[in-house]
């Protein structure tokens, strides 16, 4: 079957945070939305199928996940990312941030200093935080316009750390680590015995014929040591059904955390795990589309800017559907900045929501249809040269 990721579904006044008039406003002023990472594609036809099915139904009441939805998102794996996980390893959330939290509250005592790598997704720090541990950036490098790990600098900073968050591919710099890269982390973690939590729930989206490697895949150690955290969500549309998948190869790390989440009440509706089901079942030639039409999306943004904006510098992804912009060369202040996309139309997610220091980087999701891509960055190129 053939998706059509072109076809313009108005999301204005269906609830959707990232289209609501709170944040974008409404009428000939709107903001043109690229700030809250979903994606505005109608999902696969199995996934509404079966939503509607339980809908049909029509009792909610206190409910199970479904008999096959670990062996679904065991064979998602499997096929997808060459990750062999036993059935008995999976278990289910309603976030990956429930997941953060979890994790440190189940493997950390207060106080106690988690390692996180920055720029990264803000309520990583948050869920850490509000738990009562400290955190420590190690921020990653950039050189010739991509990211790196500092491994020198993380390496000193993983000898004070009790856990680590990774994730890969990278929220929001769209790096998708390479073998070595993720062997060298995993050295770095076994080292100082550190537990990882890793949140690879941009797996399915890697693009110019890489793959991605799932952390636990590597070798028998590192599994034994991480929580692989993933989702649907991202690949197909199905972000508001709040539904992830929590990979546990260990029985007495995997006990714990169960433990824990079990005490505080942490579970996920039967809808999102319905979703879920069909869409690992279901999805193979979706998430292939998906990945082809966001990589050309990708490559027409950046090709754009380039050519159009060239004062901005993009970070080409490597995956995901983010778009990690330089925008230094605006020689606008970091308060300037912030208030030049409002003006341009545009609500975009400022670096500062990343940790990002400068000041000077954005975040543009290219998770849209050509149509509003192009829209959004014909308001972009047309601020730029009015500066």
């Amino acid at each position: 079957m053939t998706y059509d990721f072109n076809k313009v579904i108005d999301r204005r006044g269906r609830n959707s945070a990232k289209w609501d008039r709170r944040f974008i406003g409404e009428g000939e002023k709107a903001l043109l939305p690229f700030w809250v990472a979903d994606t505005d594609f109608e999902t696969l036809p199995e996934v509404k199928q079966a939503l509607a099915a339980c809908v049909e139904h029509g009792i909610f009441g206190y409910t199970l996940p479904p008999e096959g939805c670990a062996a679904a998102a065991a064979r998602w794996q499997q096929v997808r990312h060459g990750f062999h996980v036993e059935e008995e390893w999976v278990s289910f959330l309603a976030g990956i941030d429930c997941a953060i939290a979890t994790t440190v509250q189940a493997f950390t005592q207060p106080g106690d200093t988690v390692l996180i790598n920055t720029p990264i997704y803000d309520p990583f720090f948050k869920m850490v935080e509000g738990c009562g541990r400290k955190t420590v950036a190690s921020p990653m490098k950039l050189v010739n316009g991509r990211y790196e790990f500092d491994f020198d600098d993380f390496a000193q900073k993983a000898k004070g750390a009790r856990l680590f968050l990774l994730c890969n591919p990278q929220n929001p710099t769209a790096r998708c680590l390479t073998r070595e890269e993720l062997e060298k982390i995993g050295a770095i973690c076994a080292e100082n015995d550190l537990l990882i939590l890793c949140d690879e729930i941009h797996a399915d989206m890697v693009f110019d014929g890489r793959k991605h490697i799932p952390l636990a895949s590597l070798s028998p150690e590192l599994a034994r040591r991480t929580i692989t955290c993933t989702s649907p969500s991202k690949t197909f549309s199905v972000a508001g059904l709040v539904a992830s998948v929590i990979i546990i190869p260990d029985p007495a790390v995997r006990e714990k955390f169960i433990e824990v989440r079990e005490r505080n009440s942490i579970n996920t509706g039967i809808l999102g795990l319905v979703a879920m089901e069909a869409a690992y079942l279901h999805g193979d030639a979706y998430a292939d589309q998906v990945r082809s039409y966001l990589q050309a999306n990708r490559d027409y943004a950046v090709d754009y800017i380039r050519k159009n904006a060239p004062a901005i510098t993009p970070i080409v992804p490597e995956a995901t559907f983010l778009l990690w912009l330089d925008c230094s060369g605006l020689g606008l202040s970091k308060e300037a900045l912030e208030a030049f996309f409002p003006a341009a139309g545009l609500r975009l997610s400022m670096g500062s929501a990343y940790r990002e220091p400068t000041g000077q980087f954005v975040r543009f999701n290219l998770g849209c249809t050509r149509a509003t891509l192009t829209a959004g960055l014909e308001r972009l190129s047309a601020a730029v040269k009015a500066l």
